[in-house]
């Protein structure tokens, strides 16, 4: 929508049609509605940072001049910190914005912002020196600019910061001289390490007013269920309060962010739905459940709003984990899965799903110990794609479901979004599972520093058209020729493998039910064996050094090779 139309609409259209657009539309959204000032404190806390984010100076600041104190208060916390440190350059930056924006929201922040985080980044920015005679020595003030307001504390401060520092100061001399003492003082006088530490702990605890705790406490989201812990857990008592009442533009607002990124239609989506006809306070309980839950996965790896991405990541993994433990828990009952929604907190389901994965990790490591001795990574080389994918995906810290549509990731792999992911996973470990106990001693006689799984298959289906009987040793010359014959068919002028040698096989070594679950398997083995020779030429010698999907015996090395 152009400027012009969004002009034209009245404030509640607008504001309807500001909270459906991309946040790098939003700032000139903002510019040129009615209420720009109503439009900014609409948005929340996070939602603001995003918008802001990647402004120059001039547009940022003329955004945050509209901005609550909260908004601003988070802002600050995201942008001036780097993990458990404040940022020098960022902290200039952000006192820059605000002077740009407003004095009166400068000094509005200087007052009401924590003491320790102003002291703390003033002390990484300005030397206060505080003489005992009239007037400071040269060698007291050093060769940094300095300045003074009273003539009582003299401030130096390198060229750059200079002009923001000056004015920052100036500002709260003019209008609050206790703070303005009370903040020179400490720099002064407090220890810079324990300002810092206590700054981190004042950010920590207004951050997870906003549902980012540290990110020790942010892990338990992770933690699996211990048997009985989901039955036993916390119901939600029957009223919603959080949002009864009229709610003001100056109280804390969850993201609306929820609805923007949903991109993929999940089982939970037809659940909330249930939810349209019923209280709107049940239905604005649960989106703030989720945006909290959401910021709770951000926060595991330390709060960090500069990349989108990262936050429509911990979007998409909070509503497909809560998704994904609805459809197991209810069987894919709508009317049964609202019960558990009303009844439970999300985050219990979260953790519900979150443990029937780690139990797929688990089954995943026990098939690495039980035919690898733990050994990990050559059991991977040994299984090729797709299932070396999937195995990679589960050994992940939170495990994740293979998808060969993922364009984005080399192994494939994104979260587990509903059931049936589980269901092919599964499947997928119970096939590698019995596949071994039919290699049996076959893997333990073999080199396997460069073979791989589908050509010893392969080589077991071989010998078995050869001789009558599976076993994985290495063909010769004469044998694979014979296996040749015996195992292609000429169709159309195209040569296959006969369908009757393959269903012969697979008859004469696996039960029924084997057969089902490996069919995927083998044909991936019998793909590959009819893209590598239905077009060889048979009446020539095969070389076995240009042939992967067979176990062939190389050539002893000439007599003349050998000098």
């Amino acid at each position: 929508m152009d400027h012009e139309e969004f002009t034209k609409l009245s404030l509640e259209e607008q504001e309807r049609v500001f909270h459906q657009t991309p946040f790098r539309e939003r700032g000139d959204m903002i510019l040129h509605s009615h209420d720009p000032n109503y439009l900014t404190r609409s948005l929340s806390q996070e939602e603001l940072y995003l918008v802001t984010r990647e402004m120059d100076l001039e547009e940022r600041s003329e955004i945050l001049r509209y901005a609550t104190l909260p908004q601003l208060f988070f802002v600050s916390d995201i942008d001036c910190w780097k993990k458990d440190r404040l940022d020098t350059k960022h902290f200039v930056g952000w006192l820059e914005t605000l002077r740009e924006a407003d004095e009166e929201r400068l000094l509005a922040w200087l007052v009401e912002m924590d003491y320790e985080t102003v002291v703390a980044g003033f002390q990484q920015l300005i030397r206060v020196i505080k003489p005992e005679w009239e007037w400071p020595s040269d060698e007291l003030l050093g060769d940094q600019p300095y300045f003074t307001l009273d003539e009582q504390y003299f401030i130096s401060v390198s060229e750059q910061d200079l002009e923001t520092v000056r004015r920052a100061i100036e500002v709260l001399y003019e209008n609050h001289r206790g703070r303005y003492v009370t903040i020179l003082e400490g720099i002064l006088g407090e220890l810079d390490y324990e300002m810092e530490e206590g700054a981190y702990q004042k950010r920590s605890l207004r951050l997870s007013d906003r549902g980012f705790p540290d990110p020790e406490t942010a892990h338990h989201i992770y933690r699996p269920l211990a048997e009985g812990e989901f039955e036993k857990s916390a119901r939600k008592e029957v009223t919603h309060t959080r949002f009864q009442g009229e709610e003001t533009l100056s109280e804390p607002r969850p993201p609306h962010y929820l609805a923007l990124w949903a991109n993929d239609r999940i089982f939970l989506d037809d659940v909330l739905l249930l939810f349209r006809e019923g209280p709107r306070e049940i239905q604005e309980s649960l989106e703030e459940e989720l945006a909290w839950l959401s910021n709770k996965i951000i926060a595991c790896d330390g709060i960090d709003f500069a990349s989108e991405e990262r936050v429509r990541h911990g979007i998409e993994r909070s509503r497909r984990f809560v998704s994904l433990g609805l459809e197991l828990l209810s069987e894919r009952k709508l009317e049964r899965a609202r019960g558990l929604l009303k009844e439970r907190w999300l985050e219990i389901i979260f953790r519900w799903s979150v443990t029937r994965l780690i139990e797929l990790r688990e089954r995943a490591r026990k098939i690495v110990e039980s035919y690898w001795k733990g050994k990990r990574e050559p059991f991977l080389e040994f299984l090729e794609a797709p299932y070396e994918s999937i195995f990679r995906g589960l050994f992940h810290k939170v495990p994740l479901c293979y998808d060969p549509k993922v364009a984005d990731d080399p192994d494939q792999l994104r979260d587990f979004k509903d059931a049936q992911d589980v269901d092919k996973t599964r499947r997928a470990l119970d096939q590698i599972d019995r596949i071994h106990e039919f290699l049996g001693e076959g893997l333990r006689n073999v080199h396997l520093d460069q073979l791989t799984l589908e050509p010893l298959l392969a080589t077991g289906f071989a010998r078995f058209l050869v001789g009558g009987k599976v076993s994985f040793s290495p063909l010769g010359a004469k044998e694979a020729a014979e296996f040749l014959k015996k195992a292609f068919v000429t169709r159309t002028s195209v040569r296959l493998l006969d369908p009757a040698a393959k269903e012969r096989f697979l008859t004469r070594s696996f039960s029924p039910e084997d057969q089902e679950l490996l069919r995927p398997l083998w044909a991936l083995v019998f793909q590959r064996l009819e893209d590598e020779f239905s077009r060889l030429d048979l009446s020539r010698e095969i070389d076995p050094r240009f042939i992967s999907s067979l176990y062939l015996a190389q050539p002893a090395p000439s007599h003349a090779s050998r000098k």
